[in-house]
C-alpha cells in the first residue's frame, strides 16, 4: 500500500514537471498552480521597468524644481507625489502579473470593463472638474481626483480583447447560426465578429470627444485599431463591417448637422476652439507668412520648447542647468518634459532616451509574437500600442511634427493617474509573458521529431 502510494506521487511529480507528458491526467487545481509558481517572471522587462521609472524620477525631479518650489514652496513636491502613485502602480503592475492572463477573459470582466468605462466617459462629461479650453479631464470621488480618460484606455483594450476571444471561441465551436444566403452569413459574421465590438467602443469615444477630448479620442482609436488587427477578424467582415460603419456614420452625421440649428452647431465648434488654435499654430511654422489672428502668447509655448530643444546642443547645459524651466516653458514637468530634458542632456541624452524605448518596445513585441491565443495576442497588443503609440505623440509633437496634442511622455512626465495605469496595462503584458506564450515543445521531443 505504501509503495503503491509512493509510485502515484513520483507520478504526479513527474506530469507537473512536464504537463505535456499526460496533459488530461493533471487537476484543474495543479494546473493553476503550474501558472502561477513554475513560470517565472520576465526578470529582463522587469529591470527594463524599473530602470525607465528610477531614469523618469530622476529627471523629473530636475525639470519640476522651479516650478514646484514656486507653487508649493518644496521643490521636491512633484516627485513625492509622484513616488507615491509609482509605487501603487508597481503593486498593481506586479500584482496583475501574477495573474494568469486567461483569468482576465472572463465575460464578467469584459462586461464590467466596458460598463464602467462608459460611466466614467458619462460621468466625466457631466460632472468632470479641471476645465481646461473648455474640456474636462478629471472625476472626483470624495478625495480621490483622477484622468477617467487614463482609466478608460486600459479598460477598452481589456473589453476588447475578451469580446473578440470570446467570439473567435463561438465561431471555431460553430455556435454561430448559419444563414441560407452567402449575403446574410456575410452580414451577420460582420456583426458579430467587427460592428458590436467596433460600435461598443465608438460609443464610448464618441462621449469622450463631447468633452472635448481629442488627443484620447485618436490614441483609443489608433490601439483599438491595431488591437482589432491581430485579433483574428476575417477580411470580409471587415469590408462589410466598415462600409456599414462608414456609410451610416456619413449618413448620421450629414442629418445631425443639415437639421441642427446654425446657434447649436456655432457654439458646439467653439468647443473645439482650442484644437484649431494649435492647428493653426503648427501650420504657422511651414508658412512664409505669420497668421495674423494668433499672438506671441499663442505660440510663446511651443517657441520656446523649440529653443530649448536646440540650445542643447550635442552634451546639454547639464542636468539640473536648464533655463527654459523656469517659466519659459509652462509646466514643463508635464507635456513638454522632453524638451527641457533635451536642453539639459542635449542630444546625446534625447538619443539615449529614444533607444531605451525602442529596446521596451522591441521586449513587449517580442511578447506579442510568443503570445498564444486572440486573447492573449490582442491584450499585449494593446497595451503595448498605448505606451507607444504615446511616447510617438508626445516626442513628435515636441519635434514639431504634429501639433500640439497635450499626450504626456509615459514614464517620464508627471501625472499620478497616468503612471498608475500604464503600469497596470505594463503588468497585463508582463503576464501574457508568463501565462500566455504558445507552449515551447521540450528539446528532447524536438530531437526525436527530427530523428524519425
Amino acid at each position: 500500500m505504501a509503495q503503491e502510494k509512493h509510485k502515484k506521487h513520483i507520478t504526479d511529480i513527474e506530469q507537473l514537471i512536464d504537463p505535456a507528458s499526460n496533459a488530461s491526467a493533471i487537476p484543474e487545481s495543479a494546473k493553476i498552480h503550474t501558472d502561477l509558481n513554475l513560470k517565472s517572471m520576465n526578470i529582463p522587462m522587469l529591470l527594463m521597468l524599473f530602470f525607465m521609472i528610477v531614469f523618469g524620477l530622476v529627471v523629473l525631479y530636475s525639470v519640476s524644481g522651479p516650478d514646484a518650489y514656486g507653487l508649493y514652496h518644496d521643490s521636491a513636491h512633484f516627485l513625492k507625489r509622484q513616488i507615491i502613485q509609482t509605487l501603487i502602480g508597481l503593486v498593481a503592475c506586479i500584482a496583475i502579473s501574477f495573474f494568469p492572463i486567461k483569468f482576465f477573459a472572463q465575460k464578467w470582466i469584459m462586461v464590467g470593463s466596458f460598463a464602467l468605462s462608459l460611466v466614467l466617459a458619462f460621468a466625466t462629461l457631466a460632472i468632470g472638474v479641471g476645465s481646461e479650453h473648455g474640456a474636462t479631464r478629471w472625476v472626483n470621488i470624495g478625495p480621490i481626483q483622477f484622468q477617467s480618460s487614463e482609466v478608460i484606455k486600459v479598460l477598452l483594450i481589456v473589453a476588447f480583447a475578451s469580446y473578440r476571444s470570446m467570439a473567435d471561441k463561438f465561431r471555431r465551436e460553430g455556435k454561430y447560426p448559419t444563414p441560407n444566403s452567402e449575403v446574410g452569413k456575410n452580414i451577420l459574421f460582420a456583426t458579430v465578429d467587427f460592428l458590436i465590438p467596433v460600435i461598443c467602443i465608438i460609443v464610448v469615444d464618441a462621449v469622450i470627444i463631447l468633452q472635448p477630448h481629442v488627443s484620447c479620442f485618436i490614441i483609443i482609436a489608433l490601439v483599438i485599431f491595431m488591437s482589432a488587427l491581430v485579433s483574428e477578424i476575417p477580411l470580409k467582415s471587415w469590408i462589410v463591417g466598415g462600409g456599414l460603419i462608414i456609410g451610416f456614420a456619413i449618413l448620421i452625421g450629414g442629418f445631425v448637422f443639415a437639421v441642427m440649428p446654425t446657434e447649436a452647431r456655432d457654439r458646439f465648434m467653439k468647443n473645439y476652439a482650442h484644437v484649431f488654435k494649435r492647428i493653426a499654430i503648427y501650420n504657422q511654422g511651414e508658412e512664409e507668412e505669420e497668421d495674423a489672428t494668433l499672438t506671441k502668447d499663442d505660440t510663446r509655448q511651443i517657441d520656446n520648447a523649440h529653443n530649448a530643444l536646440g540650445s542643447g546642443g550635442m552634451w546639454g547645459v547639464g542636468l539640473g542647468n536648464s533655463r527654459s524651466k523656469y517659466n519659459y516653458v509652462a509646466e514643463a514637468q508635464n507635456d513638454y518634459i522632453f524638451s527641457i530634458y533635451v536642453e539639459e542632456t542635449g542630444f546625446v541624452g534625447g538619443m539615449l532616451l529614444m533607444i531605451m524605448y525602442l529596446i521596451m518596445f522591441v521586449m513587449c513585441v517580442r511578447v506579442i509574437l510568443q503570445a498564444d491565443g486572440v486573447f492573449a495576442r490582442t491584450v499585449a497588443t494593446g497595451c503595448t500600442a498605448l505606451i507607444f503609440v504615446e511616447v510617438m505623440m508626445n516626442i513628435s509633437v515636441e519635434l514639431q511634427v504634429i501639433p500640439a496634442t497635450g499626450v504626456t511622455l509615459p514614464f517620464m512626465s508627471y501625472g499620478g493617474t497616468a503612471q498608475i495605469m500604464l503600469l497596470v496595462a505594463y503588468g497585463l503584458i508582463l503576464s501574457v509573458s508568463r501565462t500566455g506564450k504558445k507552449p515551447v515543445e521540450p528539446k528532447a521531443r524536438r530531437l526525436d521529431k527530427k530523428a524519425a
